[in-house]
């Protein structure tokens, strides 16, 4: 018998009730629910008062094997065509970013493309969302509605957005876990049914609008950049004396970008290349980094962070690293101006961009090393260790602590050897090679004590009563705590960094001494809150004067030796010298008080030192 004999029959008339074995026309067309419905009668036809009918005939499609195999061979050739256009590309993987953001990613362009483009955020599978808008025939039970609204709930937003465990997103993906196990049963034709009527899951419904996917930001292109020589020469200062030390940006990466013109186009790269030259601009002589007026305007590089600044950024766009990578810079400019008070709030906001991308979680990156998810950790952790810094010089809470992240350290590898030949990244330091990037690792490692430091000698009292720490016995514990973390530090430097004093001028040197410059300074901050008069009657009192008066004259002591061989003690030692200065001024106005000061020629010199250094630093 036929198809259309077959409907036939089953429209026909007869005095005994058949079980049909298809759903209705209308119930086929909407792929409701039909032959599961007493009597045969979907839920659609008996909520609409329609008659079930059966005449429209069943289609069944059939491709035969010749059909299918001339499509792909087809495919094929096509492939080949495309590969001889452009030896270089990755049909499979450009295939799986078809439906990517249109917004660039961080300059992490592969060295041996020749395109314009920059890398994608590497490692993260995540699936666009798309709005939509339910049709009219979609109504059901109130019990199975309920079900297909939690079907409809996307969990998985266009850019990933880190949500921890006590986040209502992760309820809402429990409550979902719920229905597959215990509401399948009664909802399983209208999920499964929506599932062929949406396969790509295109996302929340109104009553879940609040889950769809944030819109793009569109930063437009900027043109007022540096001419092309002054920007070369910026762009030098930049990585001889930023990058060397904070290593935010993969240099090879970098100047490749510049070289493609991509900070011409849309997009993130503009901003952070014109950052760059705004920071370098501190060390160049050339008055084309100056603007016209006064005050600000007047600043090295002002002209070019204002550009940034009046325009960046969309609150409301998902955030990527190029977002961490300007709010670094940002900070890094404003360090070196008149008004440092406004780096809190950038650093600030720099954190909660990175925890919304997940930056401070370890699973937030790829098992395999990539140039993508090195940036993105770089760039995290310079945002903690400014926060960190901040928040110890101005005594206020830090927006992120150490027991908040178990992101990995950076990898031990200078920019040169990230990638091999090819493109593919490695992350190869050829051995016994020391690397540039020791210094930033052990400046974390160094920050992380300070951290600790911060949290529990500088407490306020109702944290202490709160953690039951307010005891004299638990202060001294803490103290040799934290003595003993910092000697194991100094353990722990690797031989190219530590503190020789015949070592050659060069990078390792500068490197060297700003470390030990800064652990001189955090030995004053472990001991400083037991100098003050309303603590000298505390047993660690008079301890805490002596290894805080050695740390200054020491740190003052390392920090002359670079000025005398150098010309100068480099811009981020600026703290420790202030430090250092203090600690001594107040040990010479406490030998005054008790008739001592013949004996303080000395301490006065150190000072003058102190004082010489940071007029030349003023100078820079």
């Amino acid at each position: 018998m036929s198809s259309t004999e077959e409907d036939n029959a089953l429209a026909a008339p007869s005095s005994k009730r058949r079980k049909y074995p298809r759903a209705c026309d209308y119930c086929r067309r909407k792929k409701s629910d039909g032959p599961q419905m007493p009597n045969h009668r979907c839920s659609k036809c008996i909520y609409k008062k329609i008659d079930c009918t059966y005449v429209e005939p069943l289609h069944k499609h059939f491709y035969p094997s010749s059909h299918v195999n001339a499509l792909e061979s087809r495919m094929q050739k096509l492939e080949r065509l495309v590969k001889q256009l452009d030896p270089d590309i990755d049909i499979a993987k450009e295939l799986d970013e078809q439906d990517a953001p249109s917004r660039p990613n961080p300059s992490t362009v592969s060295e041996s493309s020749q395109s314009k483009r920059a890398f994608p955020l590497a490692g993260f599978p995540i699936r666009d969302q798309t709005e939509y808008e339910p049709s009219e025939d979609e109504s059901e039970l109130q019990e199975v509605n309920l079900i297909e609204e939690f079907g409809k709930v996307s969990l998985r937003p266009a850019s990933y957005l880190y949500h921890g465990k006590s986040s209502s997103m992760v309820l809402l993906r429990a409550a979902k876990d719920l229905n597959n196990m215990c509401g399948k049963e009664k909802a399983s034709s209208v999920l499964r049914d929506q599932s062929r009527l949406f396969p790509y899951s295109p996302g929340p419904s109104e009553e879940f609008r609040w889950l769809s996917g944030t819109c793009p930001d569109r930063i437009p292109p900027f043109h007022d950049f540096p001419p092309q020589d002054l920007m070369r020469t910026l762009i030098d200062l930049y990585f001889a004396e930023v990058n060397a030390y904070s290593p935010l940006l993969h240099e090879p990466t970098f100047r490749q970008c510049v070289s493609q013109g991509l900070h011409l186009s849309p997009g993130g790269f503009g901003p952070t290349l014109l950052l760059v030259c705004a920071t370098g601009a501190r060390w160049s002589g050339d008055a084309r980094t100056l603007g016209s007026g006064t005050s600000a305007s007047t600043w090295p590089g002002w002209k070019w962070f204002q550009q940034v600044e009046d325009v960046y950024r969309s609150v409301v766009a998902p955030p990527d690293v190029y977002d961490l990578q300007i709010r670094v810079l940002m900070v890094m400019y404003l360090q070196g101006t008149t008004v440092t008070h406004a780096c809190w709030a950038t650093t600030g906001a720099g954190i909660r961009i990175g925890v919304e991308m997940g930056a401070h979680r370890k699973k937030r990156y790829e098992d395999e090393h990539s140039v993508e998810g090195e940036l993105l950790k770089r760039a995290f952790w310079i945002l903690v260790t400014q926060d960190w810094g901040m928040a110890f010089t101005t005594g206020r809470p830090a927006s992120i602590h150490d027991e908040d992240t178990d992101l990995p350290l950076p990898i031990e590898c200078d920019d040169e050897y990230w990638t091999d030949a090819s493109g593919k990244p490695t992350f190869n330091q050829p051995p016994g090679k020391p690397s540039k990037v020791s210094f930033f690792i052990c400046y974390l490692r160094l920050m992380q004590v300070l951290a600790f430091a911060v949290r529990t000698v500088y407490a306020i009292n109702k944290s202490r009563v709160q953690l039951r720490h307010g005891d004299q016995q638990w202060e001294e514990r803490t103290v040799a705590e934290l003595d003993s973390a910092l000697n194991r530090w100094v353990d722990a430097v690797p031989d190219h960094l530590k503190l020789i004093p015949q070592r050659e001028d060069g990078l390792f040197f500068r490197q060297s001494a700003t470390l030990f410059s800064h652990f001189y300074l955090f030995q004053i901050a472990v001991h400083r809150p037991f100098i003050d008069k309303r603590k000298r009657e505390s047993p660690l009192s008079f301890t805490s004067i002596m290894i805080c008066l050695n740390a200054a004259k020491s740190a003052i002591r390392v920090l002359d030796e670079l000025y005398r061989r150098i010309g100068t003690p480099l811009h981020r030692n600026v703290g420790t010298l202030f430090f250092a200065a203090m600690v001594i001024i107040l040990h010479i106005s406490s030998e005054k008080g008790a008739g001592r000061s013949h004996t303080l020629e000395t301490e006065v010199k150190e000072v003058q030192k102190c004082m010489e250094m940071l007029r030349a630093v003023e100078q820079e």
